[in-house]
């Protein structure tokens, strides 16, 4: 899940669990497919869940939008591929500290008519993110459930509008995770907190914070975004686990000073902040 993109093995999110239908319709048929290949199971949570997230409808927007949705409940883990209600990870190598792994983001789509920066632009569509992310496991405490990881990951960034694609350029977030967690299973309770700042391509900018001259007017100037720094993100989230019941939440902090589209007019705020809750009835569970 944070704003505006909305990180789904992140944070820039931070940890979003509502993202879009698509990407909770992915999850619930990854299990799938590992058992189609022959891959063990080692752990397998299936439930539905209800969730809520109030974010900016972009990084620097001034006005925020609301979702509240139901969703699919996954959890699954197994040697090549992590899957919970806050990322999918998918694991190409890995050693004792080192691993490669496939990194996804994504960004939902923004109505220009609703946004009095972008009155009579474009929509923003749909943006989906994936590449490699090289992990480094920093410390760890298995005994007290406790990891801290630096992740580097490339992505490319691709938009999408009905069955049209077309590409967005490329992103790279550094960023640190730490993960705490007390019990196990069904009386666990998970605390995740990250910080992560955004690099991105001229075509990444461009897209989110470009004004083409002819959507130029007296207030809002022609104006072409350069790649670079996209300014960073806190954030900290939280999920108890009570029986077949799950409830979480998560606030995110971005900070936009010092980013190189600072000077765009469709940037209002320097800052802003996203948050949400949810709850969720697992009622299937396996493990090898």
């Amino acid at each position: 899940m944070h704003a505006w993109p909305l990180e789904i093995n992140a944070v820039r999110s931070t940890p979003f669990f509502c993202i879009t239908h698509l990407f909770f319709i992915l999850c619930a048929l990854a299990p799938i497919a590992a058992h189609a290949s022959g891959q063990a199971v080692s752990q397998l949570e299936i439930g539905v869940g209800v969730g809520g997230v109030r974010f900016p409808d972009y990084p620097g927007a001034a006005e925020y939008s609301t979702l509240l949705l139901p969703f699919p409940y996954v959890v699954y883990h197994s040697r090549y591929l992590d899957v919970n209600h806050e990322q999918v990870r998918g694991k190409l190598l890995s050693g004792h500290r080192l691993s490669l792994d496939v990194d996804f983001a994504g960004a939902v789509a923004v109505r220009s008519s609703r946004d009095r920066e972008r009155q009579g632009m474009p929509d923003l569509d749909w943006i989906g993110e994936a590449g490699p992310a090289l992990r480094y496991h920093v410390w760890g405490n298995d005994a007290g459930g406790t990891r801290l990881d630096l992740v580097l990951p490339l992505r490319v960034a691709v938009s999408a509008h009905a069955l049209s694609l077309h590409h967005r350029g490329f992103v790279f977030a550094p960023r640190l995770e730490l993960a705490y967690q007390i019990g196990e299973g069904d009386h666990a309770f998970n605390i995740q907190t990250g910080v992560s700042a955004l690099y991105a391509s001229q075509g990444y900018f461009q897209y989110i914070y470009g004004v083409a001259p002819q959507y130029a007017n007296p207030e809002r100037p022609t104006y072409t975004a350069p790649g670079g720094y996209g300014g960073y993100t806190l954030s900290v989230g939280g999920s108890l686990h009570r029986g077949n019941m799950v409830y979480g939440s998560f606030i995110s902090y971005t900070n936009l000073a010092g980013a190189s589209f600072l000077n765009s007019p469709l940037v209002s705020r320097t800052h802003g902040l996203a948050f949400g809750i949810m709850v969720a009835w697992i009622f299937k569970r396996s493990a090898n």
